[in-house]
């Protein structure tokens, strides 16, 4: 998940508690800022807009979590540079479902890494195929970026999660992990399946 921190405005005398997270605006150059993110649905994000407006910011190129090769970078008062093989790690789709995310977490209602979870839990209770559906929907919801955290492990990158949603996928995984360090497939395969 990407670092939120907490932060609040005032409306009014009215305070309304939120998170930002970090991103780039692109206004000429692409200045590293923070997007808050707060209860009442508001982001500001060098100005202060509904969720609905956020997205088009967002699918405007406005606020931009994927900056391209030689793009002159603004960090506040701090620095400037050229964009040089930049590792990105959010899409942009996916920074608005996080966003939204959050607005839920801020409001005491379920995320889409909580109803992941849950959906997993009933699979474990009950496997079968109707809870791999709703396990896939759950899992497909939650914004890529976030999809190897939902057990809490990051070591296991939610492989069982995965296991059970993309057989194939995991096999051949399996498959190329086992050729390049040599495993014994046995103690492989026992090691993926403790629990």
């Amino acid at each position: 998940m990407a670092s939120f921190f907490r932060t609040y405005r005032l409306d009014g005398d009215k305070r309304v508690d939120g998170v930002f997270a970090m991103a780039f605006i692109h206004n000429g150059q692409y200045f590293l800022t923070h997007i808050s993110i707060y209860a009442d649905g508001m982001i500001d994000c060098w100005g202060l807009v509904d969720f609905s407006t956020f997205k088009e910011k967002v699918r405007s190129g406005w606020v931009v979590t994927q900056i391209p090769e030689g793009a002159n970078v603004s960090v506040s008062f701090l620095a400037m540079f050229k964009a040089k093989e930049a590792s990105c790690f959010i899409e942009p789709e996916d920074f608005i479902l996080e966003v939204a995310d959050e607005i839920e977490r801020l409001n005491g209602r379920s995320t889409t890494d909580a109803r992941c979870l849950e959906a997993w839990k009933t699979y474990e209770k009950e496997p079968l195929p109707q809870n791999i559906e709703i396990l896939r929907s759950a899992y497909e919801a939650v914004p890529k970026h976030n999809r190897r955290f939902i057990l809490g492990d990051m070591d296991s990158k939610d492989f069982p999660i995965r296991s059970v949603l993309y057989p194939k996928e995991m096999e051949e995984l399996r498959e190329t992990i086992l050729k390049k360090q040599r495993i014994p497939l046995e103690r492989w395969w026992q090691f993926w399946k403790r629990k």
